[in-house]
């Protein structure tokens, strides 16, 4: 297979920077947002800055660094990060990470591998964010790759089978990659990888030698933790409603305001920690096993070194004693940081009590709780 097999979904090349970066220059809304990330650059700096980006790697250094900047100077207190010195130079990675943010767990992701001298890595990330023509040029141009979304059964098999074309060839290439270990972000803490997630990475390669196939992609969980979880209202209330009704049903720019409170909203610290990748010697045990079972062992050994390597905060052990009614983990927290996190949700109460009534209150308690508990609750038991 060649780059322009996969011309319907791949991010840009460096030959094609210059024309996306022409695109920018000359598109008002992308100079309105680029003015709010450098507010002290005219916008004739700014044109110039993006006229002399040739490559991914500018792009990136001197616009996306500053972007994620500018989200962690506004709504962070900073980033932790652990195991950067796991990766070595020179090796591809197909990380697959829970995935709590719609964008920002990908975003911080890339910053942090420029901080460590790195290079950074391709990112899958669903049609549904592709709202506009602006959108899709600015990802593109930051190394992201498309992941179409599927109505039937036909489409999920010739999408799945692309898809796991396109990542099998850049790891093949050298290339990294990040895809979040299920579709969608997780709504109630409880980070799970979706099997047939695996099932698609094993639609490429060697299907008869499934060990030494998924072996081959050096698949690297990361783990992502939040010390306030980005837009815990938005999925506490969408939990509650599908729950409630059997169905949730987005409203149009849904997705968009998601984005938009994920980066906004006060995030406190944030921590991002590279996990030990699945080698042959921890599937060997299972190379006569059928797939469906070799499946299930790759998808727990991600989960179980995502949960090993949670950054637990003051907020998980919290949550974790109020929803159980104990005082476990009460040495793990101070009198203040409760009333603090106490504060936080009585506003989220508030807000969704007025619209949802009271009735909601036992379970919708209970939703945003587990978000911050159910952490808790699988690092204790991986």
């Amino acid at each position: 297979m060649v780059l322009e097999d996969f011309n319907d979904i791949r991010s840009y090349t460096d030959a094609e920077i210059p024309a996306a970066m022409e695109y920018l220059i000359n598109d008002e809304l992308s100079l309105q947002v680029a003015k709010t990330v450098f507010p002290d650059a005219s916008l004739d700096d700014i044109k110039g800055m993006l006229k002399n980006i040739k490559t991914i790697d500018q792009f990136q250094k001197q616009v996306m660094t500053r972007f994620v900047s500018w989200i962690v100077k506004n709504s962070m207190k900073h980033i932790d990060t652990q195991n950067f010195n796991y990766i070595e130079k020179g090796k591809a990675y197909l990380f697959t990470g829970n995935h709590r943010d719609i964008t920002l767990d990908a975003f911080l992701l890339q910053s942090c591998m420029v901080d460590n001298d790195l290079p950074t890595c391709n990112i899958a990330y669903g049609t549904n964010l592709i709202m506009n023509q602006q959108i899709d040029v600015f990802s593109r141009a930051n190394k992201l790759f498309r992941v179409e979304r599927s109505h039937n059964v036909r489409e999920l098999t010739q999408n799945s089978q692309h898809l796991s074309d396109y990542i099998r060839f850049l790891i093949r290439a050298n290339q990294s990659v990040w895809i979040a270990q299920r579709n969608g972000r997780t709504k109630d803490g409880n980070d799970k990888t979706d099997h047939g997630l695996i099932n698609m990475f094993s639609m490429s390669g060697d299907r008869k030698n499934l060990v030494p196939n998924l072996v081959e992609l050096n698949i690297t969980p990361i783990a992502t933790s939040y010390e306030y979880e980005p837009c815990a209202m938005m999925k506490a209330r969408e939990s509650y409603i599908k729950e409630r009704d059997g169905v949730y049903v987005k409203q149009p720019m849904e997705d968009m305001d998601s984005v938009l409170s994920g980066i906004m909203k006060k995030k406190g610290i944030m921590n991002i920690s590279i996990c030990p990748s699945i080698t042959y010697d921890d599937l060997k045990p299972y190379q006569d096993a059928d797939k469906r079972e070799i499946i299930s062992v790759v998808a727990d050994l991600i989960d179980q070194r995502i949960y090993q390597n949670y950054k637990l905060y003051p907020n998980n052990y919290i949550a974790y004693d109020w929803l159980s009614g104990t005082s476990t983990y009460q040495s793990r927290y101070t009198q203040t940081e409760k009333d603090t996190f106490k504060a936080y949700c009585d506003k989220i109460f508030s807000k969704l009590y007025e619209e949802l009534g009271s009735e909601a209150e036992k379970r919708f308690t209970e939703i945003l709780l587990g978000i911050y508990a159910i952490p808790v609750e699988n690092k204790l038991h991986c």
